[in-house]
């Protein structure tokens, strides 16, 4: 299904984050998107609209120092949703993130109007972003 119509679209959002170019996004994502990142870390929460998901997707470089990886591994499709199983990896001295997790995008007119996260250990992905915020100088 890698030529189904939601697979590119989601591929896209992958490519144009591992560039750094969030300007991009603006061509997959519905004016009123919604990004859900579950947990009670400083990244989690409802990030709402292009401004939302840019500071949220910028939060996240500079929590991590720049290290944030995300490697897509299998994006699954049907006619209103995706399913992209991605592997997160992160580094902030002798802290390390390296997990599995799933996120649900939801589409409707060939853009992406939701995103929903699911965390394959939430409990140690906000460990890491709380110790990570922790060591960021103010």
């Amino acid at each position: 299904m890698r030529d189904h119509p939601n697979a590119i679209l989601v591929r896209r959002c992958y490519d144009a984050f591992a560039v750094g170019e969030l300007d991009r996004l603006r061509d997959v994502l519905a004016d009123d998107i919604v990004w859900h990142e579950p947990g009670r870390s400083p990244i989690g929460g409802d990030h709402k609209g292009h401004a939302g998901i840019a500071e949220f997707l910028q939060q996240l470089s500079v929590l991590s120092r720049g290290t944030l990886s995300v490697e897509l591994i299998d994006v699954l499709v049907n006619a209103e949703r995706a399913v992209a199983i991605q592997r997160v990896t992160a580094r902030v001295s002798t802290l390390a993130l390296d997990v599995i997790d799933a996120l649900d995008f939801e589409i409707h007119n060939g853009r992406i109007t939701e995103i929903s996260v699911y965390q394959q250990d939430a409990y140690a992905f906000d460990e890491f972003w709380v110790a990570a915020a922790d060591k960021t100088p103010q």
